[in-house]
């Protein structure tokens, strides 16, 4: 799409019988959109993003000229109507996402037609890339160069049809959705009445997911904002996502001294172990020898690092199914024995824990054994994220959750939150805060819940941060500042 973009823009541009203006939109287009796109992916992120920030306008800037270049091209009847229409229709749905999130980037709210565009693109495109396209910058549209001039061969003319077939398909598809977007966008507003349980016991710990899944030592930039964030805030634990690329000795020594300062501040300390980049493939080539390394992964980090939990695989059934595919719950049963075995021998005091997240038949089977007596895990859990609806399966979720936890009642293990939160980019700031805020109503009335993990302190792999890449405090943040004070209240601390 963007060897189009170009190819077209410098033919276009060239010719001397098609209108001036539609020749200078179409030239600084085709200027654009290469630099456009590089500083879309780049200004999502805190980290890589500090000198992008004030050119993150070129983006929906370049959106916006591809919507007025084909509605040129379209209604000057500079292009076929078959080829031009479905070009419009894609183009102006970029601009207008573009645009909203743009918008929300910087704090405003767009209109709910935004919005809902937002969401409808997310759901789209999840239908090809699954749950990352909530999330992850680096899904993005890219917008199309309306041609003005006649194929010149059979193969060019099969190109252009294959390139309209594509843009009616994708747009139709997000047109589709565009009724479900509604009320995904406005399915969180139930949340704003919900009230937090007291818990006069202080006994009912909110934490924070700081940093970037780390690779190697923790980002200076990313370590002296999060820290600031968690002393700002008060939160009584602090969570850390470190992938096998960081579990080695090096890199655990750096982690190691922020972690100290935490335990030194009282905080408890909560580790994951991620998944390696080229997981698949190690997993494909010997599933022994891939257990075996993380196995050790988790032996170097209990021994460097002695958190309070120690969560040997994330999300098994989300971004583990992702990572090694969908195992079966033997498979995980066994790991998590031999990571356990192996937490407990270093020391006794580290409580092992896993979350789940799919909430299907593997993650109860999953689950059910976790939160036995008898199985070496000390600490089930759960991920609250929201989905493409939005607060509809986030409902789900906890009902499922909460039926699960009534089996053990009468010998019920302390059960944690590891993971909540929302998706500001895909559907709004607002809905961040409230997912958030209903994920913890819900936590603190349930007795076997001790604590919650907010996901996360900032933009870094996933947009879904407290803090935006450009530095600014979303309005989850508030709220969290107001269950803090709350539950601080109530058990008179």
């Amino acid at each position: 799409m963007v060897m189009w973009d170009v190819l077209v823009a410098g033919r276009v541009s060239q010719l001397r019988r098609v209108p001036r203006a539609f020749a200078a939109i179409t030239a600084f287009g085709g200027l654009l959109i290469v630099p456009a796109l590089l500083i879309a992916y780049a200004s999502a992120s805190i980290l890589y993003g500090r000198a992008i920030q004030p050119v993150a306008w070129v983006w929906p800037v370049t959106t916006v000229l591809f919507a007025l270049q084909a509605t040129y091209a379209l209604t000057r009847r500079l292009v076929t109507s078959l080829f031009g229409v479905p070009i419009f229709v894609y183009n102006l749905i970029i601009a207008i996402v573009a645009l909203s999130r743009f918008g929300i980037s910087r704090g405003f709210v767009p209109p709910d037609f935004g919005l809902a565009f937002s969401a409808a693109q997310a759901s789209a495109l999840g239908f090809f890339f699954g749950a990352p396209a909530l999330w992850g910058p680096a899904f993005l549209m890219v917008p199309l160069m309306s041609p003005s001039l006649p194929a010149r061969w059979r193969f060019s003319r099969v190109i252009r049809a294959g390139i309209a077939l594509s843009a009616a398909a994708v747009a139709g598809l997000i047109l589709i959705e565009m009724p479900n977007a509604f009320q995904t966008t406005k399915s969180y507003a139930k949340y704003s009445k919900e009230q937090l349980q007291e818990h006069p016991d202080g006994d009912f710990d909110i934490g924070l997911k700081v940093l970037p899944d780390l690779r190697g030592a923790p980002p200076p930039l990313a370590l002296d904002r999060d820290i600031s964030l968690v002393d700002s805030l008060g939160v009584d634990a602090v969570s850390i996502v470190i992938d096998p690329e960081g579990a080695k000795l090096g890199p655990l020594d750096s982690i190691a001294r922020a972690v100290d300062d935490r335990r030194a501040d009282s905080a408890l300390v909560i580790i994951s172990l991620g998944y390696p980049k080229d997981a698949a493939r190690q997993f494909a080539q010997s599933p022994t020898d891939y257990t075996k390394a993380r196995i050790a992964d988790v032996d170097r980090i209990a021994r460097r690092l002695r958190p309070d939990i120690l969560i040997p695989a994330v999300d098994p059934y989300s971004a583990g199914a992702r990572a090694i595919g969908t195992q079966p719950p033997e498979y995980w049963i066994d790991y998590l024995t031999q990571a356990a075995r192996i937490t407990h021998a270093v020391n006794r005091r580290i409580k092992v824990g896993v979350a789940a997240s799919s909430y299907g038949s593997r993650d109860s089977t999953l689950y059910y054994w976790a939160a036995n007596q008898k199985s070496p895990i000390d600490v089930p859990g759960f991920s609250m994220m929201p989905g493409f609806d939005g607060a509809t399966s986030l409902d789900t979720h906890m009902r499922v959750a909460q039926r699960w936890m009534h089996s053990f009642d009468a010998k019920s293990k302390p059960h944690w939150v590891f993971s909540a939160g929302g998706y500001p980019i895909a559907h709004g700031e607002k809905s961040q805060e409230l997912a958030m805020w209903g994920v913890l109503a819900w936590a603190t009335s349930q007795p076997q819940i001790k604590g919650l993990v907010v996901s996360e302190a900032g933009d870094y792999d996933v947009s879904s941060g407290l803090r935006s890449a450009n530095g600014r405090y979303r309005s989850a943040v508030a709220a969290l500042l107001r269950a803090e004070k709350g539950l601080a209240e109530n058990s008179g601390q």
